[in-house]
């Protein structure tokens, strides 16, 4: 039986896909609502105005309220990037070349390394994908 640990209200974080054992699952993408899994482990980022700021982003105008939609476009990235910095996120950025594989709530991203204000050590080597999720926005 697998083991598994939906994410729902678990804020912003970050998923490092690795053999863990643990199943991951996020309800995701607006109004589709999704439920993507990946095996690995969740990291919290403390960051609850980073993840308003996305369902903000995802909610808003562009996707008519809905936050529904598949695969994101560079201006997406860029905003989700500038949330990350704006947060003091650092070393994690969206995968550019994993767009089409993402939508709200399960962004591919890039982890670029650790540093002394990592909240996760000993995951390289660098870099290496991971997923950033927040709360669904339906």
């Amino acid at each position: 039986m697998n083991k598994i640990i939906r994410l729902y209200d678990a804020g912003l974080g970050l998923l490092i896909p690795c053999p863990s054992g643990v199943i991951y699952s996020n309800q995701t993408c607006g109004n589709v609502c999704m439920q993507p899994e990946i095996e690995g482990v969740f990291v919290p980022l403390d960051a609850e105005d980073g993840w308003r700021a996305l369902a903000a982003h995802f909610e808003g105008p562009k996707y008519m309220g809905s936050g529904a939609m598949l695969g994101l476009d560079q201006e997406d990235a860029d905003v989700v990037d500038r949330i990350l910095r704006e947060c003091r996120i650092v070393g994690i950025v969206t995968d550019r070349a994993r767009l089409v594989d993402s939508h709200e709530a399960w962004v591919h991203a890039v982890i670029g390394g650790e540093s002394d204000w990592s909240p996760f050590t000993g995951f390289g080597p660098y870099p290496r994908p991971g997923i950033l999720t927040w709360p669904n926005s339906d």
